[in-house]
């Protein structure tokens, strides 16, 4: 008797370690000169998650994102769903030069992390990290992440489109030109309302620090 409750134990030991979260810091530094970063959102996730996939059309979910930095389709992302480990949304931005820190768990099961959010002062653009796989032996890990389009506005540059300063009209939408798949973004042209020496930017706009915690 004695034996099988010591193995029962070591079996309910071995599968609370497998589940076990492990914790990290993730630190979003905006690299850009005049671009403010809306609130990020991180995911931790299965290898089954993408935020969206190059040369497709944006996926619902993350074209408020794209278009005007909003989050709340990612507050209704239920965790308990087997191929998300957690969700963590920022509550500010990040301007130029500056960074953020927000902390996420997951487990080994769940060895990606993506990582998201709006370049403000643009039609549709915004700095992701789509699936990546984390280290679990590594302390600390960085990475930098290009700017794609969402492709669901047309880049007219005009402020009456645009919800980052100097402009501020969120929810406006310029769609009838729109490209219609996610692409790399080229940047902010000089065409409409924002002069291009302050507002584009050269790839990659944002480096992600990730340190484990425990």
């Amino acid at each position: 008797m004695f034996k099988q409750t010591l193995s029962i134990a070591l079996i309910a030991a071995a599968l609370t370690t497998q589940i076990q979260a492990d914790t990290f810091n993730v630190t979003i530094t905006n690299m850009t000169v005049g671009q403010v970063l809306t609130p990020p959102v991180i995911i931790t996730h299965d290898k089954s998650v993408k935020l969206f996939t190059p040369g497709q059309p944006a996926p619902s979910f993350l074209i408020p994102l794209a278009e005007g930095g909003h989050t709340d389709a990612f507050k209704d992302i239920d965790k308990s769903f087997s191929i998300i480990s957690d969700v963590v949304l920022a509550t500010g931005p990040v301007k130029p030069g500056k960074s953020l820190t927000m902390t996420v768990q997951t487990t080994t099961s769940h060895p990606y992390i993506s990582v998201a959010g709006m370049l403000a002062s643009t039609n549709d653009s915004f700095a992701a990290i789509n699936s990546h796989k984390l280290d679990f032996n590594a302390d600390t890990q960085m990475m930098t992440a290009a700017v794609y389009d969402a492709g669901t506005e047309f880049n007219s540059e005009k402020c009456e489109f645009i919800p980052g300063p100097p402009c501020g009209n969120d929810g406006v939408r310029d769609t009838e030109k729109a490209e219609g798949y996610v692409y790399i973004s080229n940047g902010v042209h000089g065409i409409g309302d924002l002069p291009a020496a302050t507002f584009t930017w050269l790839n990659p706009a944002i480096r992600v620090v990730i340190s484990r915690t425990k």
